[in-house]
C-alpha cells in the first residue's frame, strides 16, 4: 500500500485506518488470514514489489488494459461513483470542448472525458503534476471522485470550484490486484468477497456516495417538502455564530462549514435567524430542519438524531500575573451548554459563570478573577495577536480535563436527511474544520475605568504632582551632568542603529525582528512596501496587519509556503522562510530575526520545467516506439535472406555457386552490421543504450571474434599477431555483447584499411581492468582525419565511403560505448605507418579454480607459460617469447584441451533430431518467415503446423491442445501479437498453460526480454538466428521419445500414488517446478533458499539426480562453481516437467 497517506481511503502504513483498512480487514477475517502492510513511496515501486513476490497483493487500481496485460484482478470489493470537477463554476456556460481536461495516462478516465466531448486533453502518470495544473489555473476539468477532489482545491475555503454529475461518467470497481502466478490467491478471494457478510459491507460502504447522487436529493426534497435545508443557531454563540460589529452580518464558522459543503455536495443550506427564540423549539415546530451547531452531550435521543462530531471544543486555564491571596475561578459559556460540567466543578471550588468573552477577560485582568476556564482556541488566537498578556497559561486539575463535541442534529422524523448529513461530515477533513474556526478566533479588549475611579484617580495624581515638583527642581541640578553624559553615548547609539536600519532597507528581502514575547521591533523597508499595499480582509481597526507576518513566522526555517488566497498583493505567492535567533552582545535579550524570499518566479519555472519535462519524456516515449519499429521492420527482411541462403548452401554442389552464395552472405551480414549501428546510435543519441553487466568466461566470449578476424586476415595476405598476456582471470563481469561489438569495429577498420603487413592484437587482463589493444600498418590518418574520427557519419574522405563501404558510425559507436561501460579508448595513427586503438574497460576479475592434466604438455613457448600459471607453478611471463611462436595461442581452446576429463568425441552431429515427440504450432504472419520456418524444421525432422497470426494458434490449441508439445510464435502480428498470446495461453487452466512459448523477434533483445517476462513467454528466439540455433532451441524444450520410453525417475515416483491423485500431483509439481525455474532465472531472487527448497521436495519424490545436484550447490566451494550447477539444476527441472507434462497428455488421450 501507499506508505503516506491516500485520504480518504487509506491513512497510512504507520497508522492503517479509512475505508481500504476496513475493507481489507474484513476479507482477511472472513480468510482467516493475518494482515500486514508494507507501505512504498509509488505506485511503480508497488508494481515491482507484486512482480518480485515481496508482496501479495494490493488494493485501491482500477482495473486498466496496461494494468490488467501485468497483473491479476479480483472480483470488485467497492464501486466509486465518477464526478467532473469543475475548476471554476462560471466556465460551466462554455461547451465542454473549450475546457482545458486533465487525466492520468493510460486511465478510463482519459476515454471517457474524450467521450463527454473534450477535445483539449493533457495526460500524464504524474497524479500530483496534473492536480498542481488545475490548482494553478491551466486546466479546467478533471475526472475523480468525490473523496479525491480535496487534491485538485488550492483553497478549498474559497474555491468557485463546482461538482458536476453526468449519466455518461459512471463508475469504476475497485478490485484487489495480485501477481499474475498468484492464480490460487486469487481464488480464494473471489470466494471470501461472494460471501454476504463481506458483500453486504462492501455495499454498504460503496453507497458512501449517495450523498452526490440527483436522485437522492430529490427524494430528500420531496419528502421534507422543501428546496433547501433550513438551519438555525443561538444567537451570540462566537465564534460558531455571531454579529459581526462593523458589517452587521451574520458570521461564524458553522456557517462557512455549511457554504462548505454545498460546494462539494448538491445540497443548498438556508440561514433562519432565532430572532430570540428558543432553537430546539423551531426545530421541533419545523421552522428549521437542522440544528449545526448543538454540542453533543446537551441532546435528548429521544427527540433528536445526531451525526458524528464534526469538530469539539477543548478548554484552557489562564491565571492572572498579578499576585493574589484568595484563588477566583471563572468559566465562559456563552451558548449555555457547560452547566454539568459547573455543577461538576463546584463541588471542587465556587465559580462564576460569564457569557461574553470581553466581560471574562475584562474581570481578570482588573482583578475581579483570578483564574478562567476558557475556549483553548481563543487563548491560542489572543496570544498570536495580541502585545499586552497580562496572563499566564496554568494547568489544569483534573475535575477540568474535559472536551465538549460538537454535532449536528435534525428531527428524529428525518433519517434520510441524518443519514445524508452524516456522510457529508465524513467528506469534511479536520484540517479544513481547523482553517474554518481561526478565522474567527481573533479577540479584541478594551480597557475603561468609571467616572468616580477616574476622578479619585486625578485628585491624587495632583496631589502627588505638588510634591514631586519640589523634589525635580532639587534633583535638576544634579542631574544635569548625568544628563550631558548620557547625550554623548546616545548620539553614537543612534547613529549605529540609523547605520544599521539603512543597512537592512538597502537588503531586497523583506526583514522581520520580533522580540521573545513575538512583538515586532523592526521591520524593513522592503517590508513595509509590501504589507502596506495588504488590503485583506482581516485588517480590522483593531487589528491593522495582514496576518502574513503570523503565517510566516509560524512556518519551518528554510521552508517554502504559498501566502493563501486573502486579496491583497501577497496572494497566492510563494516565499522562503529563514529564521534566526539573536542576542544582545551586552545586555543578553534574545530576539528572532525572520528573512521572508519572494520564490514566486523560481516555483514558476520549476512548474513550467516540470510541464516540459512531461513533454520531453513522451518524446522519449515515441523515439523509443520508432526505434522498436524500425528494428523489427528491418532485421526481420534481413533474418529471413540469411536463413533461406543458410539452406541454400547445404543444397550446393558445384564450387562456383558455393563461392557466389558466400559472397552473396557475406553481404547480407554486411548489412545486418550497418542496421545494428544506425540503431545503435539512435540509442545512443536518445539515451536509451544500456549496458548489462554479467559474469562471463572472458576466454570463451572474446576468443571467437578474435579467431574469425584472424581467418580474414589470412585470406587477405596479412600477418594476424594475437598476444594474451597469461592471467589466472578466468571469469569476470562485464558486458560481453558490446566488448565484442567494439572489438568487432576496430579490426573491421584494421582489415578494411591495411593492404599489407601485419595486425597486432594485445590483451591484458586483470582483477580491476581489462586492456585491448588493436595496431595496424595501414594506411594511417593525418592530424585532422584523426579529429574527426570519434564524430558521426564522417569519414576521412569522400573515396574512403566508395572504395570500403560502411556508415562512419563504428569509432563514434565504439566510443560511446567504451564511456558508458565506465572505460577509456585512446587512438594515435600516422599517415602511411598505421594506427593503434588502445581501449581500457573496468571489470570484476574473479579466479576459476581449474583442473589441469599434469601430464599434458605442449610445444608452444606461449602456450607453456599459460599451463604453469593455471597449475599454480611460479613463472615468468616474457613477451619476446612470442616471437618465438609460429602460431596464435587462443587461450579458450587451450583450457579446454588441458582440462582433466574433457570430453574429446568431436564427430559432426546431426542436424535431424531423434525420435522428436509432437507437433511444433508456429505463428507468423509474414510468407517468406513461415517458408523458411518450413524448411528448417523440415530438416530437424519435426512435426509442426504454421498459422498466420495469435488469434488462429490460440483457436488451433482450443481444439487440437494434445497435439502440441511447445509454440513458436512472432512477436508482431495483427489481431493478436505473440505476447498477448502468449498471455492467453498461460491464464488457461492445467496443462495447456504449461505449453513452453517461444518468441521468435527482430526487436532490440532488452526490450524484448522484459516484455516475455511479464507475459510469461519461456525463451525467445532472436533474428537472425542460425539453423543450429533453432535445433537448440526446439531440442530444449521438446521432449525425445527415446528419452520417454525410458521409465526413469521423473515420473517414476507417481506410481506410488493412486489413478485419482496421480493427475493431480502431477499438475501440482509442473506447477510448482515451473515457478522455481522463473526464480532460479531471476538475478534478484534469492537463489540459496530457492535450491534448498528443490532439494526438499526431490528427496520427497525421489528424483535421485536433481537431489544430487542441489546438494552439489550447496556444498559448492566458490560462485562460479555454483552458477554452473545453477544451470544444470535448471535443465533438470525442464526435463522433469517436460516428462510429467507428456505423461499428462497421454493420459488424458488414453
Amino acid at each position: 500500500m501507499p506508505a503516506e497517506k491516500w485520504a480518504p481511503y487509506w491513512a497510512g502504513v504507520e497508522a492503517p485506518s479509512g475505508l481500504y483498512h476496513s475493507l481489507l480487514s474484513t476479507l482477511a477475517d472472513s480468510m482467516d488470514v493475518k494482515l500486514t502492510y508494507r507501505g512504498y513511496d509509488s505506485f511503480d515501486e508497488i508494481y515491482q514489489a507484486l512482480e518480485n513476490n515481496e508482496i501479495d497483493a494490493t488494493f485501491g487500481f482500477v482495473k486498466t488494459k496496461s494494468r490488467k496485460s501485468r497483473f491479476a484482478f479480483s472480483s470488485p470489493l467497492i464501486t466509486l461513483k465518477k464526478i467532473i470537477w469543475l475548476r471554476d463554476k462560471q466556465l460551466s456556460s462554455l461547451p465542454i470542448s473549450e475546457w482545458q481536461w486533465v487525466c492520468v495516462e493510460g486511465s478510463l478516465d482519459c476515454e471517457v472525458a474524450k467521450h463527454l466531448g473534450a477535445e483539449k486533453l493533457t495526460s500524464s502518470h504524474n497524479i500530483n503534476l496534473l492536480a498542481q495544473l488545475v490548482k494553478q489555473g491551466e486546466a479546467d476539468a478533471t475526472l475523480t471522485t468525490i473523496m479525491e477532489v480535496e487534491q485538485y482545491i488550492s483553497d478549498p475555503i474559497n474555491s468557485n470550484g463546482k461538482v458536476i454529475l453526468d449519466k455518461n461518467v459512471g463508475k469504476v470497481a475497485i478490485s484487489i490486484m495480485l501477481a499474475k502466478h498468484n492464480r490460487e490467491l486469487k481464488t480464494l478471494i473471489n470466494k471470501s468477497i461472494k460471501s454476504n457478510k463481506l458483500g453486504l459491507r462492501a455495499t454498504r460502504w460503496s453507497n458512501i456516495h449517495v450523498l452526490n447522487e440527483q436522485s437522492q436529493w430529490d427524494l430528500l426534497k420531496n419528502q421534507q417538502k422543501i428546496d433547501t435545508i433550513r438551519y438555525t443557531i443561538k444567537e451570540k454563540a462566537y465564534p460558531l455564530s455571531y454579529i459581526d460589529p462593523k458589517s452587521g452580518e451574520v458570521k461564524g464558522y458553522v456557517h462557512d462549514l455549511l457554504d462548505l459543503l454545498e460546494k462539494k455536495t448538491l445540497f443548498k443550506f438556508e440561514y433562519v435567524p432565532a430572532n430570540g427564540r428558543n432553537v430546539e423549539t423551531m426545530l421541533a415546530d419545523g421552522v428549521v430542519d437542522l440544528l449545526p451547531g448543538h454540542y453533543k452531550h446537551h441532546i435528548d435521543n429521544q427527540v433528536l438524531l445526531a451525526t458524528p462530531s464534526y469538530t469539539s471544543t477543548e478548554y484552557g486555564l489562564l491565571e492572572t500575573r498579578e499576585e493574589y491571596s484568595e484563588r477566583k475561578l471563572a468559566v465562559l459559556d456563552s451558548t449555555s451548554v457547560l452547566c454539568d460540567f459547573v455543577d461538576n466543578i463546584r463541588i471542587y471550588e465556587p465559580v462564576t459563570v460569564f457569557n461574553n468573552t470581553k466581560e471574562l477577560l475584562y474581570a481578570l485582568n482588573n482583578g475581579e478573577i483570578t483564574h478562567a476556564l476558557v475556549d483553548q482556541t481563543i487563548i491560542d488566537n489572543y496570544l498570536n495577536y495580541s502585545r499586552d498578556q497580562f496572563f499566564r497559561l496554568a494547568d489544569k486539575p483534573r475535575y477540568m480535563d474535559f472536551t465538549t463535541p460538537l454535532t449536528m442534529v435534525v428531527r428524529n422524523d428525518s433519517p434520510l436527511l441524518h443519514n445524508m448529513l452524516s456522510r457529508m461530515i465524513s467528506i469534511i477533513t479536520p484540517t479544513e474544520v481547523e482553517v474554518l474556526k481561526n478565522r474567527h478566533n481573533k479577540v479584541v479588549i478594551h480597557y475603561g475605568y468609571d467616572k468616580a475611579m477616574v476622578n479619585s484617580y486625578l485628585f491624587g495624581i495632583l496631589a502627588t504632582s505638588a510634591l514631586l515638583f519640589i523634589g525635580v527642581v532639587m534633583l535638576f541640578y544634579v542631574l544635569s551632568g548625568h544628563l550631558k553624559r548620557s547625550r554623548n553615548i546616545n548620539e553614537l547609539s543612534q547613529s549605529e542603529i540609523n547605520w544599521l536600519s539603512t543597512l537592512l532597507d538597502s537588503m531586497p528581502s523583506m526583514i522581520l525582528i520580533t522580540d521573545k514575547n513575538s512583538k515586532v521591533v523592526f521591520t524593513n523597508q522592503a517590508y513595509k512596501n509590501e504589507l502596506d499595499n495588504c488590503i485583506c480582509p482581516q485588517k480590522t481597526n483593531d487589528n491593522n496587519e495582514c496576518y502574513f507576518a503570523t503565517a510566516a513566522m509560524n512556518q519551518h526555517s528554510a521552508s517554502i509556503f504559498q501566502f493563501p488566497d486573502c486579496h491583497c498583493s501577497l496572494s497566492n505567492r510563494y516565499f522562503q522562510i529563514r529564521h534566526q535567533t539573536i542576542t544582545h552582545p551586552q545586555h543578553g535579550s534574545t530576539h528572532y530575526m525572520t528573512v521572508i524570499d519572494d520564490v514566486s518566479e523560481d516555483k514558476q519555472k520549476e512548474d513550467l520545467l516540470q510541464q516540459s519535462n512531461l513533454r520531453a519524456m513522451k518524446a522519449v516515449e515515441a523515439q523509443s516506439e520508432f526505434l522498436a519499429v524500425v528494428s523489427h521492420e528491418l532485421r526481420t527482411p534481413i533474418a529471413a535472406m540469411l536463413g533461406l541462403m543458410e539452406l541454400l548452401q547445404l543444397n550446393l554442389r558445384e564450387p562456383q555457386d558455393t563461392e557466389l552464395l558466400k559472397n552473396a552472405i557475406q553481404s547480407a551480414h554486411r548489412l545486418k552490421s550497418q542496421v545494428n549501428e544506425i540503431l545503435d546510435f539512435s540509442k545512443i543519441e536518445a539515451s536509451q543504450l544500456q549496458i548489462d553487466i554479467r559474469r562471463h568466461n572472458l576466454f570463451d566470449e572474446l576468443c571467437p571474434t578474435l579467431r574469425s578476424y584472424e581467418t580474414s586476415a589470412q585470406l587477405k595476405g596479412l600477418d594476424f599477431v594475437f598476444y594474451w598476456q597469461p592471467s589466472a582471470i578466468v571469469e569476470a563481469n562485464f558486458d560481453s555483447l558490446r566488448i565484442n561489438q567494439v572489438i568487432g569495429n576496430l579490426l573491421s577498420n584494421a582489415l578494411k584499411f591495411t593492404e599489407k603487413g601485419k595486425i597486432e592484437v594485445d590483451i591484458i587482463s586483470d582483477n580491476q581492468q581489462l586492456t585491448i589493444s588493436v595496431k595496424d600498418s595501414g594506411c594511417g590518418m593525418t592530424p585532422t582525419q584523426l579529429g574527426n574520427v570519434f564524430k558521426p557519419f564522417v569519414q576521412a574522405n569522400k573515396g574512403v565511403s566508395r572504395r570500403y563501404g560502411g556508415t562512419g558510425l563504428g569509432m563514434s559507436i565504439s566510443k560511446n560505448l567504451i564511456e558508458l561501460m565506465g572505460g577509456q579508448i585512446d587512438i594515435s595513427s600516422e599517415l602511411a605507418i598505421g594506427t593503434t586503438v588502445v581501449i581500457t574497460v573496468p571489470i570484476v576479475g574473479h579466479k576459476v579454480k581449474v583442473d589441469i592434466d599434469p601430464c599434458h604438455d605442449v610445444d608452444n613457448v606461449m602456450a607453456r607459460q599459460w599451463l604453469a600459471l593455471w597449475r599454480g607453478e611460479s613463472t615468468v611471463i616474457v613477451r619476446d617469447d612470442l616471437a618465438c611462436s609460429n602460431e596464435n595461442v587462443y587461450p579458450d581452446r587451450l583450457l579446454q584441451q588441458a582440462m582433466i576429463n574433457q570430453d574429446e568425441d568431436t564427430a559432426p552431429v546431426s542436424l535431424a533430431m531423434s525420435n522428436p515427440i509432437g507437433k511444433v504450432l508456429v505463428a507468423d504472419d509474414d510468407l517468406i518467415n513461415q517458408m523458411l520456418m518450413r524448411k528448417q524444421l523440415t530438416l530437424l525432422g519435426v512435426e509442426f503446423v504454421i498459422v498466420d497470426n495469435g488469434r488462429s494458434a490460440y483457436e488451433y490449441l482450443q481444439q487440437k491442445d494434445n497435439d502440441v508439445v511447445m509454440i513458436i510464435t512472432d512477436c508482431h502480428m495483427p489481431d493478436m501479437d505473440g505476447f498477448e498470446l502468449t498471455e492467453a495461453i498461460k491464464n488457461q487452466p492445467l496443462p495447456l498453460n504449461l505449453l513452453p512459448v517461444i518468441g521468435c523477434t527482430a526487436e532490440d533483445s532488452r526490450v524484448v526480454a522484459e516484455k516475455a517476462q511479464k507475459c510469461g513467454m519461456n525463451d525467445v528466439l532472436y533474428k537472425p538466428y542460425t539453423l543450429e540455433d533453432l535445433r537448440q532451441m526446439v531440442k530444449k524444450y521438446q521432449p525425445s521419445r527415446h528419452n520417454h520410453e525410458l521409465v526413469d525417475e521423473h515420473i517414476g515416483w507417481l506410481d506410488d500414488h493412486s489413478e485419482s491423485e496421480q493427475s493431480e500431483m502431477g499438475a501440482v509439481v509442473i506447477e510448482s517446478f515451473t515457478q522455481e525455474i522463473l526464480l532460479l532465472n531471476d538475478e534478484n531472487s534469492d537463489a540459496d533458499s530457492v535450491i534448498h527448497r528443490i532439494k526438499g521436495s526431490s528427496a520427497l519424490l525421489d528424483i535421485e539426480t536433481l537431489t544430487k545436484l542441489t546438494i552439489q550447490y550447496e556444498n559448492a566451494s566458490t560462485s562460479a562453481d555454483q552458477a554452473l550447477i545453477k544451470q544444470a539444476v535448471i535443465a533438470e527441472l525442464i526435463k522433469t516437467k517436460n516428462s510429467i507434462y507428456l505423461w499428462l497428455k497421454e493420459r488424458q488421450q488414453a
